[in-house]
């Protein structure tokens, strides 16, 4: 590995950074920096590992000196991943990395973005108000009507001189023109830098799947996927194209030959201390999650009007109270805050029909005139007490997280004023404004798809959160975290209401975001075998995207062992006696020993085994799933040496067998496993079998340890792709 050289100043990183230290502060924005500098640092490495010194760095040209020419249509090793984490900034992370890669001559910049044309003029205009002194900016509307003109006038002109950024969604019709660009203005000349957006979203090949079965030749590669990777990226070869993204899996658990499947990791981004993310909500004993019953969800989403019309105080209890928390936590933030223009904002997330929109608007617009009026005492003096105790049994939630609470009393004088202007909105297709109309004060969102991925909430204070698919996958949930995000003068307000099996759903998403980003973290220079922690009940992608012929699982409380155990004398001797030193002690053929984790580690790494193709043992892949066990705080495991009852312990005499032809209870017997998980079902067993190893059953006249792995029954599979090197 070359020790990179790069340029981390110049005026226009300096001035980024002035401008970023204005808006988010100065530590946040140093530590923006930092990451840059390695996001740079590696592209500026990988580009010159697989093309040339000297075109970019430190002192370089700005020019290719050789042209890619390479039998792989498109470079191997120069995929990398910016892991960054659900509205921690990464946007900001990537105008910085662009910034520094532009002092590092770098001259042409695309940036792909979401298929959403607000999402992608957002992210244009961000790029041109946050760059100055560098690059010039330009979105997918200035080639539109004319890409030859405009790559004669506007980037020929100036990708020598200043280089040139182009901004535009993933949008076929885009993207195509995007090419024309690229090709008139022979940007092929000069070292590129690809950032994609939300990579995993519509980048990948959604035909994997059917192409798996049927082949190439009878399904083409999906459109977008097509114009990245076929044309693009192909078009101008030395290039380093950089995915961003929160939701990695769908790219790790790509075939190593396809070119999404990221081979180096840019940067893993940690985000300040102000971030709100899944350690605050997901945590044990969390003050900021809120259980509410999981049949008040079914009831609104199965009521087709008002819910029991006639009887206006009729709500749901937890929406009810998550709604009178906003209104108190929101009154609270208005008395103590100097800028009368402040938002705040309560987001409803249950489903994606339109009709439960419509109708949760009703229910809530009815239960918002219901209790101003109630608490203005312009209704019965039984709606008076009603709605004083459904406001103190927000006040007493509200008192867990707040200190220097005023008085309740001080708190529904400032609601009598405030809360006749809290009308809810509905933000979904239907909704002309692409993005939410925010109003000083009280806002009520309610939506569905659109209020997804990449659309950050301006103050967010209380999510009411109910999506519930019934095969729910990891990325997709976890880009629903509309509740992440830097809003530290709201974190003693900010909750989060859902039922309980889906904080145990958005739990185990969150360890397992936090295991990927522990293992990647191990060597951010070669993430081609990664794990995917997910609970029983998550996918980790979808299945489109995926070869299902290269994906395997180790699933919760089952055997696993190889196939094909190395068995000539030459070949295991040396490793046997090793074995058998570490199993001297263990002389019950019985008894299931507690051992460390370690410990069964490296009994394994002394069994040698083949390894065949589609098989789930694979002793590099099996260590590293213990190993991540022991990163989950699970040290502890239990061994079992079988060396024969029957044969006063003078070892096993089970014939070898060809792959998969073992059966299901591998090198022993069906009870061992039986007893295993039964007796220790939240910790992984080795069942290591002795066997006599004699010529006339298959083996080499020579005994062997053969290992079984049974695997703990808890909430998470491990997922790994098959296409290993």
């Amino acid at each position: 590995m070359t020790n990179t050289v790069i340029r981390t100043n110049g005026s226009c990183i300096n001035k980024l950074i002035k401008r970023l230290e204005k808006q988010i502060g100065k530590e946040e924005a140093n530590k923006l920096k930092e990451t840059a500098i390695e996001v740079v640092k590696n592209c500026v490495r990988v580009y010159s590992e697989n093309f040339d010194f000297g075109d970019v760095g430190e002192n370089s040209t700005g020019l290719v000196s050789k042209p890619y020419q390479g039998l792989n249509s498109i470079p191997n090793e120069t995929t990398g991943l910016i892991y960054g984490r659900v509205q921690s900034g990464k946007t900001n992370t990537t105008i910085a990395a662009l910034a520094l890669a532009y002092e590092n001559n770098f001259r042409c910049f695309i940036v792909l973005t979401s298929d959403n044309t607000w999402l992608g003029k957002q992210t244009a205009s961000r790029f041109n108000n946050q760059i100055q002194d560098g690059p010039v900016i330009f979105d997918w509307e200035a080639w539109k009507k004319d890409p030859v003109d405009f790559a004669e006038s506007k980037v020929i002109p100036y990708i020598k001189d200043t280089g040139v950024v182009l901004v535009t969604t993933k949008n076929v019709a885009h993207l195509k023109r995007l090419l024309i660009v690229l090709k008139t203005a022979k940007v092929k000349n000069f070292p590129t830098l690809i950032f994609d957006d939300e990579a995993d979203n519509a980048s990948l090949n959604t035909n994997e799947a059917k192409q798996s079965k049927q082949g190439k030749n009878a399904i083409p590669d999906s459109s977008t996927f097509e114009q990245i990777h076929s044309n693009i990226r192909q078009e101008i070869a030395n290039h380093i194209y950089i995915q961003i993204t929160a939701t990695p899996q769908s790219l790790l658990l790509q075939k190593l030959s396809q070119p999404c499947k990221p081979q180096f990791c840019a940067a893993l981004p940690e985000p300040g201390d102000s971030y709100m993310g899944g350690e605050l909500f997901f945590s044990e004993n969390s003050k900021h999650s809120v259980i509410i019953d999981a049949e008040e969800i079914n009831q609104i989403k199965k009521q087709k009007g008002a819910i029991n019309p006639g009887n206006k105080w009729i709500i749901p209890e937890g929406l009810r109270l998550a709604l009178c928390f906003f209104f108190l936590g929101s009154i609270y933030k208005m008395l103590s805050s100097d800028d009368e223009d402040d938002t705040y904002s309560f987001l409803v997330h249950i489903c994606y029909k339109q009709d439960i929109h419509t109708n949760l608007e009703k229910l809530i617009s009815n239960f918002v005139i219901n209790l101003d009026q109630a608490i203005r005492e312009k209704s019965s003096q039984a709606d008076y007490k009603q709605a004083i105790k459904w406001l103190e049994q927000a006040y007493k939630e509200l008192q867990n997280t707040t200190d220097k609470l005023p008085q309740l009393n001080q708190l529904i004088d400032g609601l009598k004023i405030q809360l006749r202007r809290a009308i809810p909105t509905i933000i979904n297709a239907n909704n002309p404004d692409k993005e939410p109309n925010y109003n000083p004060g009280m806002n009520i969102l309610i939506g569905g798809n659109r209020l997804g991925r990449g659309v950050t909430i301006k103050g967010l204070m209380v999510t009411y959160y109910g999506r519930d698919a019934k095969q729910k996958t990891v990325d997709t949930v976890h880009q629903h975290a509309r509740m992440y995000g830097y809003r530290p003068q709201l974190k003693d307000v900010t909750r989060l209401f859902l039922a309980e099996h889906i904080l145990e759903a958005f739990r185990s998403i969150h360890e397992a975001d936090e295991a990927m980003r522990q293992a990647i973290g191990d060597d951010i220079h070669n993430i081609q075998i990664q794990p995917v922690w997910i609970g029983g009940d998550l996918k980790p992608t979808r299945a489109n995207v995926l070869d299902p012929s290269v994906i395997g699982v180790l699933a919760p409380g089952k055997l696993v062992f190889p196939q094909s155990p190395a068995y000539k004398k030459q070949e295991i001797e040396d490793s046997f006696h090793k074995i058998e030193s570490l199993l001297i002690n263990y002389n019950d053929d019985e008894k299931y020993y507690e051992v460390s984790i370690d410990f069964i580690i490296k009994v394994i790494s002394y069994t040698k085994n083949y390894y065949v193709p589609y098989e789930k043992w694979e002793d590099k892949r099996i260590i590293k799933g213990l190993k991540d066990l022991q990163a989950k705080g699970m040290d502890k495991g239990r061994l079992n040496v079988r060396r024969g009852i029957r044969n006063k312990r003078q070892g096993l005499d089970m014939p070898r067998k060809d792959p998969f032809k073992w059966g299901g209870f591998g090198f022993g017997s069906g009870e061992w496993l039986k007893e295993a998980q039964k007796k220790y079902p939240d910790v992984p067993t080795l069942i290591i079998c002795y066997q006599k190893g004699e010529k006339n059953k298959g083996w080499d006249d020579h005994p062997i340890y053969l290992p079984m792995l049974v695997l703990p029954k808890q909430k998470f599979v491990l997922m790994f792709n098959y296409d290993e090197s």
